[in-house]
């Protein structure tokens, strides 16, 4: 497809709330979603299309199973592969210093997020819970 092909195709804002309602159901990420609008749909912005970003089109459409924000579910991720790293070396001190780090990170969102207003205020990280998080 030419780059001329791609801006006479125009896509509406029902194809694009179809396709973000499908990716979602798949397992795909916001950020994920976004590259895919972007590079196969030719959708900049899904906001200026649909008038709404892509988490609040998951909302609008009750997509959103997970109550945590993107951000802090990753950082979650990342936490427990740092652990299961700690458990089998356990003489790796930068893999340490990481998870400590990470874990920093994680605490500083929950803050901001429950200032925010996005999570309970008696929301607490701990290796048990994000564990299962993942899983």
């Amino acid at each position: 497809m030419t780059e001329t092909e791609k801006e006479i195709k125009q896509v509406s804002k029902k194809e694009i709330y179809d396709k973000i309602e499908e990716l979602t159901k798949k397992g795909k990420t916001n950020a994920e979603i976004g590259v895919y609008l972007k590079e196969n749909m030719n959708v900049t912005s899904a906001k200026a299309v649909a008038g709404n970003n892509i988490l609040k089109i998951q909302e609008e459409l009750k997509l959103r199973e997970n109550k945590l924000p993107d951000d802090l579910m990753a950082l979650i991720k990342k936490s427990v592969r740092l652990i299961k790293h700690k458990e089998d070396n356990k003489k790796d001190m930068t893999s340490k210093k990481g998870y400590q780090m990470t874990i920093s990170k994680i605490n500083r969102l929950r803050k901001y997020y429950i200032k925010e207003g996005k999570i309970p205020k008696s929301w607490r990280y701990s290796d048990e819970t994000a564990k299962l998080l993942v899983k």
